[in-house]
C-alpha cells in the first residue's frame, strides 16, 4: 500500500462533528489500511475494515470526540479488533467448507422432498418478512452474516442489550409462526437446489 493511496469520496460534512470525523479519516486512513492489510492479507479487506471503523465513529462519535491524543491508538485498537473479527469469520467459513466437502453428497431428492423443502423455505421467508424492520435487520445480521451481538450493536450504534432484546423478539415471533422450527442457535433452512 502506498502512502499516495486514493481516498474514497469525502463525507458530506454538515456539522463540526462530521468535519472532525472527516479530518480524522483523512489523517489516519492510509496508515490504518496498511496496518490492517498486514493482518487480513488484502488491501480490499483492509479498506473494508477501516471504513467500517469510521462508519462506527460516524454513527456514534461521542466517545471518540473526547479521545484527544488517544485517538490514534484507539483507532488502531478498533481496526485490529475488527480485523480479528474478519479473520475469525473467515476461519469459521473455511472450516464449514471443509466439513461440507467431506460429506457424502446425497442422491437427488424426490419431488416430494423438494416440494416440502420449498414450502419450509417459503414459510420461513414469510415469517422473517413479517418481523418489524429493525428486528428483521438484527436477526439477519446475526443469523445470515454471522455477526456477534457486539458487532451488530457497533454497526447499528445501539447497545448490546437492545440487540439481545430484539433477537429475543425475533425468535419468539418466528417460533410462534413456524411452530418450533426455529430454535436458539438454529440457522435458516438450507435452500433446495434450483435445478431440482
Amino acid at each position: 500500500m502506498s502512502s499516495d493511496r486514493s481516498l474514497p469520496a469525502p463525507f458530506d460534512a454538515v456539522s463540526p462533528v462530521h468535519e472532525w470525523i472527516e479530518r480524522a479519516f483523512r489523517e489516519h486512513y492510509a496508515e490504518l489500511c496498511t496496518f490492517v492489510a498486514g493482518l487480513v492479507g488484502s488491501e480490499e479487506g483492509a479498506e473494508d475494515v477501516v471504513q467500517d471503523v469510521f462508519l462506527t465513529i460516524w454513527r456514534a462519535p461521542d466517545r471518540w470526540l473526547e479521545a484527544g491524543d488517544a485517538l490514534r491508538p484507539m483507532l488502531f485498537v478498533a481496526a485490529r479488533n475488527r480485523a480479528l473479527d474478519v479473520l475469525r469469520r473467515r476461519r469459521v467459513r473455511e472450516r464449514y467448507v471443509e466439513r461440507v466437502a467431506l460429506r457424502v453428497v446425497p442422491g437427488p431428492a424426490g419431488p416430494d422432498e423438494v416440494l416440502a423443502q420449498r414450502e419450509i423455505e417459503r414459510a420461513f421467508d414469510e415469517a422473517v418478512a413479517g418481523l418489524s424492520a429493525r428486528v428483521r435487520e438484527i436477526y439477519l445480521l446475526h443469523r445470515m452474516e454471522g455477526l456477534t451481538y457486539r458487532e451488530i450493536a457497533e454497526r447499528l450504534g445501539i447497545s448490546v442489550k437492545t440487540v439481545e432484546a430484539q433477537m429475543g423478539r425475533a425468535l419468539k415471533a418466528l417460533r410462534a409462526r413456524l411452530g418450533g422450527m426455529v430454535e436458539e442457535g438454529s440457522r435458516p433452512p438450507p435452500r433446495a437446489s434450483p435445478g431440482s
